[in-house]
Parts: structure tokens; C-alpha cells; sequence
């Protein structure tokens, strides 16, 4: 066996190299977290500067239910007929934006409604059976309603495609890429959706009162979920939705200022 003798100086170099490649790679990880989020945040402030701008007439023609999938099935007639009655009851008030409103009924085991863009309502059969009476339904509805009032459906989308045009220009692609964005997405959107749920839920208590003149049940669905959910109460802090025990309490505030 031959032994080549390796002089110090090209030992240390070799080993001072990797030492200064930890900074660096540290130093990029963070450049690259640092121009995500400000590629977020400012590709958001165009999408919240743009959509207040797109009117519902046009909001109706971009994404209006154009028969691209069925609403409900025939058998769904009695309940979506007691969803019909209710939204059209909320439609006089003068807050509802005017969009050619359509109802879809989803078979599903949870209670749950959906807002989606052009002015379709999804509800799941288990929310229309735990809520019996008109102005427990009122609410819900009316909360949906509240986040196309504040077009809430319509920011969610742009800052998808925001999220997407990160994606495509910091990483082209990449491996891992997904994951670190879905990350960052979390992070950003955690307040947003919760703010966004709070204004949703104090726009159907004020339609439900000037409708109905009264707020008796509004929190049914929140009192049900509170029973099942799956948190404890700290671990919302780092959901993006409030607790359901929060939003009871912030139901019954709003409540009591309308009343009063």
C-alpha cells in the first residue's frame, strides 16, 4: 500500500470550504423565504386592489352556474326547496350583492356551506338536517352571502394564482417547492381567513336581524361543531378559522348591539 502525505495547508482549505458553505446555503434559504413572502404579499395587495374593482355584473359573466354541474338531485327537491326560501327572503335586503343566485345541495356527513364564485350556495344534507329552524339556516346563508358582500371568494382565488406565480418563479418547478410554498401559504393566509370568517359571520347576524327581527339560534351550527370538534380550545390560535366557542361569543356581541 502506498501512503501519499498530504500537506496541512490543503487539509485545512478543503475543511474551511465546507465550513463557509453552511453560511452560505443559510444565507440563500433565507433570501429565498424572504422573496417568497414578498412576492405573496405584494402580488395580495394587487388582488386586493383589483378585485373591489370587478363588479358583480361582471363577477355573474366570468363565473356565473352556467349548467356546468348538476345542483341537486330530484330527490333534493323538498330541502332545496326550504334553502330557495330562505335565500329569497335574504334578498331583499339591500346589503346582498345582486348575483343570479344558485343552490347546489351536497350529500355529506358534516355540517357545512360553501361559497363559491358567479353567486352559487353549497350546503351539505347533515347542515340542513341538524338546523331545524329558518333563522338557524338564515344565518348560515346569510354567512355566505357575507363573504361575497365582501368578495371574499374572489381575493381566495387571486392569491391562488399569486401562490402559483411564486411557485413558477422562484422555483420553476422544483422539487420541494410545494412544500415550502403550501408553508408560507399557511402562515399568510392563517389571519386573513380568520378575519375574513369574523366579517362573514357579523354580516349574517346584521341581514338575519333586518330580515327577521330577531337573532334567536344563529349560533346552533357553532354550538353543534363546538361539541364535536376535534381542537382544544388553544390549539385554534394557530387555525385559520376562529373557535367555535369564540365565535358563539362574538355572535351573541354582534347580537346585542343590533338589539340594542
Amino acid at each position: 500500500m502506498k501512503i501519499v502525505n498530504r500537506r496541512l495547508r490543503e487539509t485545512a482549505d478543503e475543511s474551511s470550504a465546507r465550513h463557509q458553505a453552511i453560511p452560505e446555503l443559510r444565507r440563500l434559504l433565507i433570501f429565498v423565504t424572504l422573496l417568497a413572502v414578498g412576492l405573496y404579499l405584494t402580488i395580495g395587495l394587487i388582488v386586493d386592489a383589483v378585485v373591489p374593482r370587478i363588479s358583480f355584473e361582471t363577477e355573474a359573466k366570468l363565473f356565473g352556474n352556467r349548467g356546468m354541474w348538476p345542483l341537486y338531485d330530484e330527490e333534493d327537491d323538498e330541502r332545496l326547496g326550504r334553502v330557495s326560501k330562505v335565500l329569497e327572503a335574504l334578498r331583499e335586503d339591500s346589503a346582498v350583492p345582486p348575483l343570479p343566485y344558485a343552490l347546489m345541495v351536497i350529500e355529506h356527513d358534516k355540517p357545512n356551506a360553501f361559497a363559491f364564485p358567479g353567486g352559487t350556495i353549497g350546503v351539505t344534507t347533515a347542515l340542513l338536517d341538524v338546523l331545524e329552524e329558518d333563522v338557524e339556516l338564515a344565518f348560515v346563508i346569510g354567512h355566505e352571502l357575507g363573504h361575497f358582500y365582501n368578495r371574499d371568494h374572489l381575493r381566495g382565488m387571486g392569491r391562488a394564482i399569486g401562490v402559483g406565480l411564486t411557485y413558477a418563479i422562484l422555483f420553476g418547478g422544483e422539487m420541494g417547492a410545494k412544500s415550502l410554498g403550501n408553508v408560507l401559504q399557511y402562515v399568510l393566509q392563517r389571519g386573513y381567513s380568520r378575519v375574513q370568517e369574523e366579517n362573514a359571520d357579523s354580516f349574517g347576524v346584521g341581514v338575519v336581524f333586518r330580515v327577521y327581527g330577531k337573532t334567536d339560534g344563529i349560533e346552533k351550527l357553532f354550538e353543534i361543531l363546538e361539541g364535536k370538534k376535534d381542537l382544544p380550545e388553544w390549539a385554534y390560535m394557530f387555525s385559520t378559522h376562529p373557535s367555535p366557542s369564540q365565535r358563539i361569543r362574538d355572535l351573541k356581541r354582534y347580537a346585542d348591539e343590533l338589539s340594542n
